[in-house]
């Protein structure tokens, strides 16, 4: 008999034993619980603002009723005393772990989270807390156009300016979009392109030319896709393209043809009048193309001509004008009554005198006056039309 009371009693303990290790933190109550654990986020977790909302994550603890209604209470403080919460959340029990998703907390600074069992009217005590932070917020301001800026003209390939985003936080790498479109709500794009940020400015220049003679508009948007943070976009911008000239259907005069010369220099400025004589044409490849020499003289070296394009009866003909010394921008002598006369070109050209407000097309080419006797690369910039200008008394 008294063999028979030893096992029963053995078995008790046995049974009290596992039921210590399922941990019961409420004994109290109609049903038995043991506390969950805590999985995500692990303690001391940094959390990038942009990660968020936050999402806690327990591994379910234990009733001893299975047919009990199990939920958890999630709780999230900025303090580990939990006296100044920042949320109390109670959910039902899910499938092995449950989890509850935060709403969106304030960056830069540390949490503190805990949760709890509840059995039907059974209560568990707080598991240990845990501690995560979110980090700094990141933000880009919007980028600030500089030019184009809105009312102005261009020539088909303008260079897209903007000052950089403000930033601030931790970010990536930033990277400017430019969208140049026919409408301010820019549902039909011309061309797109992003790319990396610059020193203080950022700055891009289509590689093709956009419409000639065109009103536009344009607008940057800053990115940092490590962190996939977008600043606010720009303000837009309005412009307008330059008459063009299409070089391929332009009667070109005595000298050589340049439509098919690739376009690897920009026209900066054209400065001219018909009045005192004066044409200046700033250029990229100033001082940078190769040098040829005039009448084979090694004193007088050249880089390029300037050229001038003139409508005349509907048609565009083109030639070959000045001759640029290395760094030169400016030639004397282009009077109004004069240019034709100078050029050595072929008629219509030859007797050619431009008139205030006449659109003429220029063009800076590497040497091709005496093509190919002088030649270096053939090479030309862009087209920029523009009216003629007459100060002072010659040709009105």
């Amino acid at each position: 008999m008294s063999s028979v009371r030893h096992r029963v009693v053995s078995v008790l303990i046995a049974a009290a034993c596992a039921a210590c290790t399922k941990s019961p933190t409420a004994p109290a109550g109609s049903t038995s619980v043991a506390a969950p654990s805590l999985v995500s986020p692990a303690n001391g977790a940094v959390i990038a603002n942009v990660a968020q909302p936050v999402t806690l994550t327990i591994n379910n603890g234990f009733v001893t009723n299975s047919s009990a209604t199990v939920s958890y209470t999630f709780e999230v403080a900025t303090d580990s005393a939990f006296t100044t919460a920042v949320l109390t959340k109670e959910v039902p029990q899910g499938t092995g772990q449950t989890s509850v998703k935060l709403d969106t907390l304030p960056a830069g600074r540390d949490y503190f989270w805990h949760a709890r069992i509840k059995g039907d009217d059974t209560v568990g005590s707080f598991t240990g807390t845990i501690k995560f932070t979110v980090g700094p917020a990141i933000t880009l301001g919007a980028p600030g156009p500089v030019s184009p800026i809105s009312g102005t003209a261009t020539d088909q390939r303008p260079t897209f300016t903007v000052t950089n985003s403000v930033k601030t936080g931790p970010f990536g790498a930033v990277s400017y979009r430019f969208d140049v479109a026919t409408t301010n709500a820019f549902t039909t794009i011309v061309t797109s392109s992003t790319v990396k940020e610059g020193t203080t400015t950022t700055a891009f220049a289509p590689t093709g030319d956009l419409p000639a003679d065109t009103p536009l508009f344009w607008r940057v948007q800053a990115i940092d896709s490590t962190n996939n943070i977008t600043s606010p976009i720009s303000a837009t911008q309005n412009f307008a393209t330059s008459l063009s000239i299409d070089l391929t259907k332009v009667n070109y005069q005595r000298f050589v043809n340049i439509s098919s010369w690739p376009v690897t220099n920009k026209i900066i400025d054209v400065s001219q009048d018909g009045g005192d004589g004066h044409m200046c044409i700033n250029h990229e490849k100033r001082g940078v193309w190769p040098v040829s020499f005039f009448e084979d003289n090694p004193l007088v070296p050249i880089e390029a001509n300037q050229w001038y394009f003139a409508k005349i009866n509907g048609q565009w003909y083109g030639g070959a004008g000045e001759w640029l010394r290395v760094n030169q921008i400016c030639k004397e002598g282009q009077k109004s009554e004069d240019i034709g006369k100078d050029g050595s070109w072929g008629g219509p050209m030859d007797t050619w005198v431009p008139k205030r407000g006449e659109l003429v097309g220029y063009v800076v080419s590497t040497p091709a006056r005496a093509w190919p006797t002088w030649k270096t690369l053939d090479e030309r910039s862009n087209v920029v039309v523009q009216p003629w200008k007459v100060n002072g008394i010659s040709t009105p």
